[in-house]
């Protein structure tokens, strides 16, 4: 040990240079050594150009200047077919104020301004909102500022996305389409903004992203702009790049504050702290899912505003504008992806050309004149396929399988884990007849491509304009694992031709490639509804033109998609019209004359289950509509069959269901159906919002019809539509299970009904409903009926539920001013959840027992009487809302981590995760962690618990923690101070390890920040008892046992322990930038002795900074450190330092004192991804130096303990992950790894 002052100011001083490094600046800077500066598009060629500004509402006089010269260069350049998007931010410091306040005309003047310039552009002008139309004003205000816009511009279409909603699909022509976000409506919080989404469709996030999804795929052959305020990517503040000045003066201009200023720019850059910060965590979580998304698209440009400069960015496949800064500027940087960074003031200019390819161009407006910075290509041009190479004649049959002879040919070994599967199918070569698009069907064209998590199809048109579906019978392995395993992790090929991939494949032969061509007429014996597939085999040939480089060569369904063009098709009922699930729900809501046909869903539901088709999410079906004196009713059109009949057999199969029971759904079809839970797991959601009134005797009426009319005679005619080579034992088997199945029908729907019944939700309509809730004994009847002109009328539900068979009722109002009335004081009542939603309701509760009501904090509503009802009036968006997809469910995880260290052992440890899901969806309604360790070196091992119920007091969670260690749990002990000695070399390690057996149990609130932080308040008691362990420095050495006769009774602790937390990193397993703050503190007292109190202190905090503009180099700094405030307290509570705990060189608990202090640091390089035949990995290195140490009493030292060493971490595409180190220290080497799952 030496003494290490000059050595840690070095190390300091390195550390300063090497965050200096990375600093931003106002230069201008380009990746390319010649950069192109300026290159003229010909206009004959332009196909449209998009003109980009944004940021102009900072700075007027900046803003008039830039605004002067953009106007002169659209006079010059713009044509009527060009766009101008105006990217948000348009008015500073904040949104825009209703008209009797008295900054309005100050805001109606500036956006006037920026107006009176830009309305004189010759094409389409469309102004998006900002975070900063959002700030103070919230939704109400970026209303306010649509409203000004399009008044002013004479143009209902100048403000888009409309109504505060999140997106607007732009349709441009057959090559270009226009997508705009807000981007703000993302990352608001919510529960601020109670009138959000009142107007919109999309009411949820998650709903948003399968959305802005459905737009890319619909679109993925076409150029697509999306537009929105926020980058995903950027090198400037926003993006953690900030300048040195910002180092000197963080606070502002006149007060520098060296090193500190450092320290702060560093919590600035790399914490997220801001939600306008891409680093933070829902700002970050939303640019993962969309950049996913995005690079799953073909020719997708990304164009924002935000930061105050000019950048084109290009990671792995995303292109990223950042249009520029109207008003003012900041410092900027290339980092690792960027082209080009300019920290001036101008606009960009995105010029789609004629045959495919794009281009952008940057400009600056200093002193009103347009200077070009830089232009690059963005996309190439189309290069249409040459598909004179194909041949145009083909037989008129061809024997094909799904799969080729060596992909199904497998051990015993093999079929006994894996399964049987229907894999013999899968290599059956069928004669199918060959056809092409030009004469098929009178002749198709490709729309587009598509597909879902697992098929690949084409959308087609025939010449009538009716839409077809070309799916593919092989499904994609990599395609399920990015859009259903990592939706937040590009995978690109890192899956093709590894065996996750072909094993992937293999479980895909599971379902049954053929099942749909029998469905059909199953289906029409009993009245449902269904699609008409037929099987070709489709050869590459010149009609598909460039999908022949994804698409031909292989067996195909062709089949309609269901929609208007095709009400005249007898099986789907010949209706009015056909409708997405979407459009159905949102009409079913708006008024009480939409209605949906419950026996003929029901007849639907119950089809599926006897076919054993568990894939019923939302979705799978369309919905034609009847109308006739003056209602308009539903009937459900059911799709894409491939999950009947399935064979998802296999030890590993069975043992996985085991474990994890929401794999049960992957059943083995035979005559039972064991579990009605499982197969509906994704259908579950739409029965409780469309049948909710149906009874027991109705569920049963259409199992008897189903019995009645799907004869044997029907199913065997059904069964010769199966391709002739496969009917064969296995279709027989399927078949008689069929028969045995459909008799045992209606014992299935009484089962079903019952476990739908446990949970009942009952919604109202968009206006003004009257609900009568009358409460008998052991039962519960509901009516609802419309209020018009102020009297109660239509009654339009009705129904007795039984106290038996429900445990939870949701009432939910919706919108318009509706009345609650709650009448009956019956024995045994059910627990119902009031949800009124939007508008003036009014409550009249004469027995408010096991009735909680929920509804808005800031909105007015009238309680006439409660009765003992709890009432919560509170803005929580997510509270307040009927959302479809919320219902009670259950998941339970099991994770499992391999670790060792000296001290330890091999230890494994196994986390048990089990969560609720209910009225409070996020992120759930309750948790359940129960954690196991067990340690070799010492056979000890511990148990904790950790209960969390969501929002049980106000927005506070409830938190429920145990901890229980048996008595050979050891911790070790050196002697307090900062210069004891380690003798384990001559005694072993046993000598100081210490058996501590611990009992705890806590008891508290949590609360989640809106942006990542958490904040946690415990009280609780503590039972600790030290073994009296002969021959050990506990009882040897330490000296505490013979100061203190009873050191060695059991002691109990009372305590209040309170912590915050918060972490924001641009990847969890693998960061490259980020920030991680803890602070733990609290008080504790001897209950025994309370004049042995303490308080102890427990900070922490963490940085990862890229080094290079690669990101491959990460250095990590982490600062901890302990204070203990009292003498009252015993060794195993003291601060200390050793192993993961500061000093990674040294045995755990190394050095002990009343107040620790430690740095460690990181060099970290991450190697590129690289295949395996299992999963695809990355390898990482890291060299670390620690330093640090523990203060005591008056012990005079000034030695600072240090290490250093390094070791290696893999990580498999986020999911898996582990690591390894060895360090050396004075007290030897010291080796350690850990190796589990992120789940």
């Amino acid at each position: 040990m030496i003494y290490k002052k000059v050595v840690n100011i070095k190390i300091f001083l390195i550390f300063i240079f090497l965050l200096f490094t990375a600093c931003a600046t106002y230069t201008t800077k380009y990746a390319e050594e010649k950069p192109i500066i300026e290159k003229n598009s010909n206009h004959k060629s332009t196909h449209s150009k998009f003109y980009l500004v944004g940021n102009l509402g900072y700075d007027r006089d900046n803003a008039q200047k830039t605004l002067s010269a953009m106007q002169a260069y659209f006079d010059s350049t713009a044509t009527t077919k060009d766009y101008l998007l105006v990217l948000g931010d348009n008015l500073y410091p904040g949104g825009m104020p209703s008209k009797d306040e008295g900054n309005r005309t100050a805001k109606e003047d500036q956006l006037k301004q920026q107006l009176n310039f830009l309305k004189g552009f010759k094409g389409k002008m469309i102004v998006i909102p900002g975070d900063r139309d959002w700030r103070k004003t919230g939704v109400k205000g970026v209303k306010r500022e649509e409203k000004f816009v399009k008044k002013f511009l004479d143009d209902k279409k100048a403000f888009l996305p409309k109504d505060g909603c999140p997106l607007k699909s732009y349709d441009i022509d057959d090559d270009v389409h226009l997508l705009i976000v807000d981007s703000q409506w993302y990352i608001a919080n919510w529960d601020k903004n109670p009138t959000i989404n009142d107007e919109c469709e999309i009411k949820t996030r998650d709903k948003f992203l399968t959305e802005l999804q459905n737009e890319l795929k619909k679109n993925k052959d076409k150029t697509i702009i999306l537009a929105m305020h926020h980058p995903v990517y950027s090198n400037g503040p926003y993006g953690g790049k900030y300048s040195l000045r910002s180092h000197l003066f963080p606070l502002g201009k006149k007060i520098p504050l060296p090193i500190l200023g450092t320290f702060i720019t560093e919590i600035k850059s790399q914490g997220g702290i801001s939600s306008q910060d891409i680093l933070n965590k829902r700002y970050n979580d939303f640019m993962d899912r969309l950049s996913v998304m995005v690079r799953d698209t073909e020719k997708v440009i990304i164009v924002s505003a935000h930061e105050n400069s000019l950048q084109y960015i290009v990671d792995n496949g995303l292109h990223q504008i950042i249009a520029g800064s109207g008003a003012t500027a900041t410092a900027t940087t290339l980092g690792k992806t960027g082209k080009f960074a300019h920290s001036g003031i101008g606009f960009s200019v995105v010029d789609i050309q004629k045959n495919g390819g794009s281009q952008v161009s940057f400009y600056g407006t200093k002193e009103r004149v347009v200077t070009p910075l830089y232009t690059a290509p963005i996309y190439d041009r189309f290069k249409p396929l040459d598909t004179t190479l194909f041949s145009k004649k083909f037989p008129a049959f061809k024997k094909a399988s799904v799969y080729q002879k060596e992909e199904v040919i497998r051990s015993k070994a093999f079929r006994f884990i894996w399964g049987d599967h229907y894999r013999y199918i899968y290599g059956t070569k069928l004669k199918v007849p060959v056809v092409t698009l030009d004469t098929l069907m009178g002749g198709l064209t490709v729309d587009r491509s598509g597909g879902g998590q697992q098929t690949r199809s084409l959308r087609l048109l025939d010449t009538l304009g009716r839409r077809y579906s070309l799916r593919a019978v092989r499904k994609s392995a990599t395609q399920f694992l990015q859009k259903g395993a990592f939706v937040n992790t590009y995978l690109d090929d890192n899956f093709d031709d590894t065996f996750t991939e072909e094993l992937l494949a293999d479980f895909y032969t599971a379902s049954h490639p053929y099942a749909t061509f029998i469905v059909g007429p199953l289906a029409e014996a009993i009245g449902v509804y269904h699609t008409n597939p037929t099987l070709y085999y489709i050869p590459k040939h010149p009609r598909l033109e460039n999908y022949n480089e994804s698409y031909g060569d292989e067996l195909y369904v062709l089949e309609e998609r269901p929609g208007k063009e095709f009400i005249d098709v007898p099986s789907f009922g010949e209706p009015d019209d056909i409708e997405s699930t979407d459009d159905m729900l949102n009409k079913l809501r708006k008024d009480e004359k939409y209605q949906m046909d419950q026996s003929a869903y029901i007849r639907a539901r119950l089809f599926d289950m006897l076919i054993g088709d568990w894939d019923r999410h939302t979705d799978q079906w369309r919905w034609a509509r009847f109308d006739s004196n003056g209602k308009r009713v539903y009937r459900p059109i059911p799709r894409d069959r491939d999950q009947a009949f399935c064979n998802y057999d296999g030890a590993l199969t069975n043992f996985v269901k085991l474990i994890l029971p929401q794999t049960r759904k992957f059943e083995v079809y035979d005559e039972e159906l064991t579990n009605v839970r499982w197969i509906n797991e994704s259908g579950i959601k739409l029965d409780r919002a469309l049948v909710s009134e149906a009874s027991e005797t109705q569920w049963i009426a259409e199992a008897n019809y189903i019995k009645s009319n799907l004869t044997d005679r029907k199913i065997d005619e059904a069964f010769n539509y199966f391709p002739e080579e496969i009917q064969d034992s296995i279709a027989q088997r399927i078949k008689k299970n069929l028969k045995l199945r459909r008799n045992q029908l209606t014992k299935i729907a009484s089962k079903y009904h019952d476990y739908l019944a446990r949970h009942v939700v009952i919604t109202g309509t968009d206006k003004d409903d009257y609900f009568e809730i009358i409460r008998k004994d052991k039962m519960t009847e509901i009516k609802v009926s419309r209020i018009i002109k102020g009297e109660v009328k239509k009654q339009f539900f009705s129904k007795e539920i039984k106290t038996s068979l429900t445990n939870e009722i949701w009432i939910y109002g919706l919108d318009d001013d509706d009345q609650f009335v709650v009448k009956g004081k019956g024995r045994k009542p059910i627990k119902i959840r009031i949800i009124g939603g939007q508008n003036n309701d009014v409550y009249t509760i004469e027995n408010g027992r096991k009735i909680k009501v929920y509804d808005h904090k800031t909105k007015p509503n009238t309680i006439k009487k409660k009765s003992g009802a709890y009432v919560q009036l509170s803005d929580n968006y997510n509270q307040n809302l009927y959302d479809p997809g919320k219902y009670i469910d259950y998941t339970n995880t099991i994770t499992p981590l391999v670790g060792f260290n000296p001290d330890d052992g091999l230890n494994i440890n196994v986390t048990d995760t089990y969560t609720k899901s209910g009225f409070y969806k996020e992120p759930f309604h309750n948790k359940h962690t129960l954690k196991a360790a067990y340690y070799l070196a010492t056979n000890g091992y511990d148990l904790s618990y950790q209960g969390e119920f969501t929002n049980m007091i106000g927005n506070w969670n409830l938190l429920i923690n145990g901890l229980y260690t048996s008595e050979n749990f050891a911790q070790n002990f050196f002697g307090f101070g900062n210069t004891t000695e380690n003798p384990d070399d001559d005694l072993g390690f046993d000598y100081n390890r210490t058996k501590t057996g611990i009992i705890s149990f806590a008891i508290g609130v949590k609360k989640m920040g809106y942006y990542g932080a958490e904040v946690e308040m415990k009280t609780g008691f503590e039972s600790v008892e030290v073994e009296n362990s002969a021959d050990r420095f506990i009882t040897a050495a330490s000296g505490l046992g013979t100061s203190d006769p009873e050191f060695f009774d059991r002691k109990k602790f009372t305590f209040i322990d309170v912590s915050y937390n918060y972490g924001s990193y641009d990847n969890l397993v693998n960061p490259s930038k980020g920030m991680g703050f803890a602070l733990n503190t609290g008080v504790k007292m001897n209950v025994e002795n309370t004049s042995n109190t303490f308080v102890y202190i427990n900070p922490k905090i963490e940085f990862f900074n890229a080094l290079t503009r690669s990101r491959k180099l990460v250095l990590k700094n982490e600062i901890l450190g302990g204070v203990i405030i009292g003498d009252g307290f015993e060794f195993y509570q003291a601060p200390h330092l050793g192993g993961n705990n500061g000093l990674r060189g040294y045995r755990t608990e190394r050095f002990t004192g009343d107040r620790a202090l430690a740095f460690t640091n990181d060099l970290r390089y991450s190697f590129g991804k690289f295949k395996t035949g299992l999963l695809p990995l990355q390898l990482g290195i890291f060299g670390g130096y620690d330093i640090g140490r523990v203060w005591f009493d008056n012990e005079d030292s000034e030695i600072w303990h240090d290490n250093y060493g390094g070791g290696f971490w893999i990580n498999a595409v986020d999911a898996i992950a582990g690591q390894a180190g060895l360090f050396y220290s004075d007290d030897g080497f010291r080796f350690s790894f850990g190796f589990g799952f992120n789940l």
